[in-house]
Order: structure tokens, then sequence, then C-alpha cells
């Protein structure tokens, strides 16, 4: 449909780059691409992966608070975006790894009720996630 895809060829191009940085490894040079995609071209659908990728580069990068920032952006923008259950997990591993237990420990376990159709190895994953934590059911 026109609105799913509204930016056309320009915008698919613009993200393509940005895979292309992400790619090569050029991180801050791919995070830049993605945030622009991602605000130039938010109802695109491919504005939610922009967003994602945003978080996992942080998260590559140790960021965790600018990981955090964006997983929680992709959810709360994107709910029923395919990348949302896995922005879960990663918003309660970036958590964590901040030190914020508690709330990644939360995260973490809302993630079956949120989305129970969650790929099995998202779910499983923040299963195991918890357990390494150690956090209370």
């Amino acid at each position: 449909s026109a609105g799913a895809n509204a930016s056309g060829a320009a915008g698919r191009a613009k993200y393509d780059e940005a895979m292309r940085l992400l790619a090569k490894a050029q991180y801050d040079e791919a995070r830049s691409a993605f945030r622009a995609f991602a605000d130039a071209y938010p109802t695109d659908e491919l504005a939610p992966q922009a967003i994602y990728w945003l978080g996992d580069i942080a998260y590559v990068q140790k960021d965790y608070a600018a990981a955090a920032r964006a997983f929680a952006e992709e959810i709360k923008r994107y709910p029923s975006s395919p990348r949302a259950p896995e922005s879960m997990l990663k918003l309660g591993q970036s958590l964590i790894a901040m030190g914020q237990k508690q709330q990644g420990c939360t995260t973490l376990g809302a993630l079956p009720s949120k989305y129970p159709n969650a790929p099995k190895t998202v779910a499983a994953r923040a299963a195991q996630e918890r357990k390494a934590a150690s956090c209370r059911s």
C-alpha cells in the first residue's frame, strides 16, 4: 500500500545505505543514517527496523542507555512490528547491563504476555536472561 511505503525509492536508498554502513562496521555513521531515516520516514515499513538497528548498534558499542532508549522507542511507536518482541528482549538486556536489574527483570518477564506469539527463540532467550540475572519470578 502507498501508506506503508510512503518513502519510495529515495527512502529505500537511504535505508540501504545505512545497512551498507552497518555491514562495514561503520557504527557511528550507520547510527546517524538509521536515525535520519526513521525521522524522515516514520510511516515507512522499514522505520521500526531502522530504530531496532539504532538500538542494536548502541548495544554492541556498550552504550546501553542509548540502546534502551531505541528499543523502548521501537516498542512504543511500533508495538506490532515483527521486531518488537526482540526489541523488548534487548531492552531488558540493556537495563540489566546498566545496573537496572529490577526494571530489566520486569521487562523480560512481561515479554511472554505482551508478545504471546513472539518467536520461540526470543521467548527462550528472555527466560535465559532472567535466570542469568537471578530475577525473582
